[in-house]
This record gives structure tokens, C-alpha cells and sequence, in this order.
């Protein structure tokens, strides 16, 4: 009986250890983005002319060195696009919510924690002019006490962390800085 009981307390310790240990080469911080590809590698969209331009947004996370579980957030669409049914991964057990109206939903015991680049939903979209916008993860407004967007680490417990966003989907602009060609010096000297 009492080697049972050591046998059972060494197992417990090593399962509870194997939640709390950090996955090398991760970033302190969780991150999201929304790109146009599913190698997570283009961030814009540009619009074809005429018509509807269809396109697909990919929801992708980068955990943090504590692993991703889950996730709370929300997709800010702007009136220039017409998002469709988006696609979950199938890893994900549990969701709550829509990706417009804000998003919960955590991995099931099979996909488990996540420690590499994980898409998490794609959907279909149609970009309907040339307007210069973004589709955008903001704050998840159920969050009490206030609205935020964050992660469900693999941590003993569960913990919810902060989460940053990578990059937005830029439509018809690459999201930098515009650049003139001119010098500040050149543009004054024409007035």
C-alpha cells in the first residue's frame, strides 16, 4: 500500500511538473495575427477592380513560452468586406461565440497544449471596393471586468495571459508607413 501511494504522489508530481515547464524557444507573450495565406507569410489583400474580390483570413497564434489552451478575442470587420462561415480548427473542443460578436474557445485533449504557430480559424471573405482598411482583433467585450483580448496558458490551473497582436489583414495597403520621395526640405521650398 505504501509503495502505491509513493508511486502515485511521484506520477501526480510529474504530471503536475510537466504543465509548468516553459517551451524553449517561444516569445514571454502569446501573439495573433490575421493573414491572407495559410503559411501565415501575407498580411494583405488588395482588391481586383471590379465586382467582389474573394479572399481567405486566417486566424493564426504564436504561444508563449507557458504553451496556448485557449483564447478569448474578437474580429473587427470593416463595411468593406463580407466575411462568410468561418472554419475552426478541428482540434478545438469548445467555442463560444462568434468571431464578430466576440470569440472563447479552447483545444481538446488530442490537439492539447499548442507550442508552435497554430491556425486557429479561416474564413472566407469578400472585399467589395478599394477603400484603404484592415480587418482587426480587438477586445473580446464579455471580458469582465473589462474587455480584453488573452490567452489560456498550459500552466497547472489553466492561467490567463495577456495576448499581442502580430499583425492585422491590411486591405488595398501594405499596413506601413507611406514614404514620399520628396525631402521635407524640397516640399518646403515649393511654398
Amino acid at each position: 500500500m505504501k509503495r502505491m501511494v509513493i508511486i502515485a504522489t511521484g506520477l501526480a508530481l510529474l504530471a503536475g511538473s510537466a504543465f509548468a515547464q516553459p517551451y524553449p524557444g517561444l516569445p514571454d507573450t502569446a501573439y495573433v495575427g490575421l493573414f491572407a495565406d495559410a503559411a501565415h507569410t501575407v498580411r494583405s489583400v488588395t482588391y481586383g477592380g471590379t465586382g467582389f474580390t474573394s479572399f481567405t483570413m486566417y486566424i493564426f497564434f504564436l504561444p508563449s513560452k507557458m504553451g496556448l489552451q485557449g483564447a478569448e478575442f474578437k474580429i473587427s470587420y470593416p463595411s468593406n468586406v463580407i466575411p462568410l462561415t468561418a472554419v475552426k480548427n478541428a482540434n478545438i473542443a469548445i467555442e463560444l461565440g462568434t468571431l464578430a460578436n466576440g470569440m472563447s474557445f479552447t483545444f481538446n485533449e488530442i490537439g492539447g497544449c499548442q507550442t508552435n504557430w497554430v491556425e486557429a480559424y479561416r474564413q472566407p471573405c469578400f472585399l467589395n471596393s478599394a477603400a484603404l482598411t484592415q480587418i482587426m482583433v480587438v477586445e473580446h467585450p464579455g471580458i469582465i471586468p473589462f474587455p480584453a483580448y488573452e490567452v489560456i496558458t498550459c500552466e497547472l490551473g489553466f492561467p490567463i495571459a495577456p495576448l499581442k497582436r502580430f499583425t492585422h489583414l491590411y486591405l488595398n495597403w501594405d499596413g506601413g508607413v507611406a514614404v514620399e520621395h520628396q525631402s521635407w526640405g524640397a516640399i518646403k521650398s515649393l511654398f
